[in-house]
């Protein structure tokens, strides 16, 4: 198991240095639109383009983020309750987040191999293959699910701030 974890989280660095500059492309094309739109012509793809990185941003930075807590977390009912509960209930959102990732993960994953079969475009200013758009998809929802395995399993939990949080530290 550990070396499942230790895996993904190099995979999820990776993936998330990969986002840090696919941001930074983003920022730059719409720097560059804007600034074409007022001086001459604009780029007529750049909008295609941001609106599919802007998918790979979302997802492959996902990983990375259930890693490092990177969340908005709501925590208010949670702190309310006495451990017992807390623990159960910090089991069964790990759980339930489990289950969703690897669901949604499998429907675009079905989605993906349909495209890849098919041969499918999504025609735009350019012609990009579907399966391209469903692979980062698949990737972020997938790695979450075992960041969130990580969690269920007591390497540590998505609510403690540190190391010092978690119980037997």
């Amino acid at each position: 198991m550990n070396t499942l974890f230790s895996l993904s989280g190099r995979i999820s660095d990776a993936l998330a240095v990969i986002t840090k500059l696919m941001l930074g492309l983003i920022v730059v094309l719409v720097v560059a639109d804007v600034a074409m739109r007022n001086l001459a012509k604009p780029i007529a793809w750049s909008t295609s383009l941001t609106e599919y990185l802007l998918i790979y941003v979302a997802f492959l930075s996902a990983p990375a983020l259930v890693r490092a807590k990177g969340h908005v977390c709501a925590d208010f009912m949670r702190a309310a309750m006495p451990t017992t509960l807390k623990r159960v209930v910090e089991k069964a959102v790990y759980v339930l987040c489990i289950a969703l990732c690897l669901h949604l993960g499998w429907v675009a994953f079905q989605s993906f191999a349909e495209s890849l079969r098919s041969g499918s475009y999504d025609v735009r200013t350019f012609d990009l293959p579907k399966w391209a758009i469903f692979l980062p998809i698949v990737l972020g929802l997938w790695l979450s699910a075992i960041e969130f395995l990580r969690f269920l399993t007591g390497r540590d939990s998505i609510y403690a701030l540190d190391a010092r949080d978690i119980e037997g530290f």
